[in-house]
């Protein structure tokens, strides 16, 4: 930060924007947000320094804590030249005698008349509603509205300070998208491969980043309140845990092709299918199209293969026709489209120009979350399998960082398959023990 104040001070060329992750209760707005600003005023105060955070109230709290410190007597005593206008001292902005700022906004929040040398953007999302995909984009778009606010276009830096919450959040959105021109510092509570510049692993006290302020114990307290999902995102700076969230690892069971196919009697094949052809100008934005096969053996739900690709509609179809035929399609097979606007389209498609038993499934009525909560008993109960193959890493990965990855495909074919396969064995069970008469 040092070095940037060098630059935006002598007007020199900047060299990255900046990034820092770091846990709560590591001083991350008190070094950045309240007292970096009150220095740089300190040095000239001719600068104008915008800073944002998701709420007003927090981004009046961080500028009216930089003031008290600009207006104390000491700084008054060090800094004579920086004085704050009393005709313009207000809580969200005031302006210095050298016709510099403290300019505050809040993400979703309009900025008008202000252009600054800096900018500031500290925890631009609420890390309780970081699972919401409008907030999320909401915050990215501002973060493109605090950009058009540079008073340099090429030479204002960004300071983005926050805690990991999602993939998509605003570091991931601007490593994603700026991501050769930013410098990253990643600092999670405890070492790991996150360390980022790896060198500064050197600092670390007993595996600790800050024994002091987050100990063990401390540690272990947070990872029961917030679960292994939330101390992932807030603590380790990873938007998945490593165990995963909703749905642990460990819980698939995984299994050999050649053991697979000695389970396989005569059990009809199942394929499940979710459609996705947005148009967006970069492929990369665009969610793909997602197949499994699946067999119920002796109880269980087993996915033998699946795949995600990224093509418009004629190819799709062209794909689930041989997508299936290379997996055990016979005449007892179904494959079943989710009923989107477009997933009604391929079924139509399908049925006018092959032989294919394609249906409809049944629309979902609750949201993904609550869908994929609903079943994790029968996963965690190992009653899911997965054969090992070249795409069975990337489905767990996919399900088990489910709600924090890019894409969620494989999570709407998983609960969908889960729901043919376990949602009567109440009624089953029920029936069976009126048999008995028990």
């Amino acid at each position: 930060m040092q070095i940037i104040a060098d630059w935006v001070i002598n007007r020199k060329k900047k060299e990255y924007d900046l990034i820092i992750n770091v846990p709560p209760g590591s001083t991350k707005s008190t070094i950045v947000t309240i007292m970096f600003p009150a220095w740089l005023a300190a040095l000239d105060p001719s600068l104008t320094v915008i800073t944002n955070s998701y709420s007003s109230d927090l981004s009046i709290e961080h500028a009216i804590k930089s003031r008290d410190i600009i207006q104390s007597p000491k700084f008054k005593r060090l800094f004579p030249k920086t004085i704050i206008r009393k005709d313009k001292a207000g809580k969200e902005h005031y302006e210095y005698s050298e016709k510099g700022a403290r300019v505050t906004t809040s993400t979703g929040s309009a900025i008008m008349g202000f252009h600054g040398n800096l900018i500031i953007s500290d925890d631009p999302v609420n890390p309780t509603e970081a699972l919401s995909d409008v907030k999320r984009v909401t915050a990215n778009e501002h973060t493109k509205t605090l950009a058009s606010r540079k008073r340099d276009k090429k030479n204002t830096p960004t300071i983005l300070v926050m805690q990991r919450l999602h993939e998509e959040d605003v570091t991931g959105y601007l490593l994603k998208k700026h991501g050769k021109s930013i410098k990253h510092i990643c600092l999670p509570a405890e070492i790991s491969d996150k360390v980022n510049p790896p060198e500064l692993k050197q600092f670390y006290v007993d595996g600790l980043l800050d024994p002091d302020r987050i100990g063990k114990d401390v540690i272990e307290e947070f990872k029961v309140i917030l679960g292994s999902d939330g101390y992932a995102k807030q603590f380790e700076q990873a938007p998945t845990s490593a165990k995963g969230n909703i749905i642990k690892k460990e819980w698939f069971q995984r299994i050999d092709r050649v053991t697979f196919e000695g389970l396989i009697v005569d059990e009809k094949t199942v394929y499940y299918v979710d459609t996705a052809f947005e148009e967006k100008q970069k492929k990369s934005d665009n969610d793909p199209s997602g197949i499994i096969a699946t067999k119920l053996i002796r109880n269980n739900l087993y996915i033998f293969k699946a795949k995600k690709v990224y093509m418009n509609a004629p190819e799709f179809l062209n794909f689930i026709h041989e997508f299936v035929y290379a997996n055990l399609y016979d005449e007892s097979s179904i494959v079943k489209i989710e009923p989107k606007a477009n997933g009604k389209t391929i079924v139509q498609m399908l049925h006018a120009g092959t032989k294919l038993n394609v249906i409809e499934s049944d629309p979902p009525k609750d949201d993904k979350v609550t869908r994929l909560r609903s079943w994790s008993p029968k996963i965690q109960a190992g009653r899911v399998y997965v054969v090992d193959d070249a795409w069975t890493d990337d489905f767990i990965e996919e399900v088990c960082g489910f709600p924090f990855k890019s894409h969620d495909e494989y999570v709407d074919v998983l609960t969908e398959a889960c729901r043919d396969t376990f949602s009567n064995e109440a009624d089953n069970y029920r029936n069976i023990i009126d048999y008995l008469g028990l």
